[in-house]
């Protein structure tokens, strides 16, 4: 009983996690700051309009995808590799932020994983 609660918890943080910025970033921020984050980053500083709105809809997408547990085995990569590029771009450098980007990227591999195996356990 407590696995499950703990794992239904666990997912709808995670969920919640990945939708809350994506609607930040469209209805608070707006695109316009995500865009001038992106610009400063030679990785992204090519098309940061593009990025920007794959970012955006990525978080408010896969968020979704999480809280409903559609398809977790395959809903969890785009936010894992989010949380990576943010901590070997953006985060690199400020050392607790670094480590906390790549605990949230295991803890959705986790998420992954073990909705995985209480498929194949069934």
């Amino acid at each position: 009983m407590f696995n499950k609660n703990a794992g239904n918890v666990n997912r709808i943080l995670l969920g919640l996690l990945m939708l809350v910025p994506g609607l930040t970033k469209l209805f608070v921020n707006g695109s316009d700051t995500v865009i001038k984050m992106l610009s400063g980053n030679a990785l992204f500083s090519w098309s940061p309009t593009f990025w920007a709105w794959v970012l955006i809809l990525s978080e408010i997408v896969f968020g979704i995808a999480i809280l409903a547990k559609w398809k977790l085995q395959h809903s969890v990569w785009p936010p894992i590799v989010i949380m990576l590029v943010v901590a070997f771009t953006i985060s690199w450098g400020n050392w607790s932020s670094f480590i906390m980007h790549l605990v949230i990227a295991s803890n959705y591999f986790m998420l992954g994983v073990n909705h995985i195996n209480k498929k194949i356990s069934k």
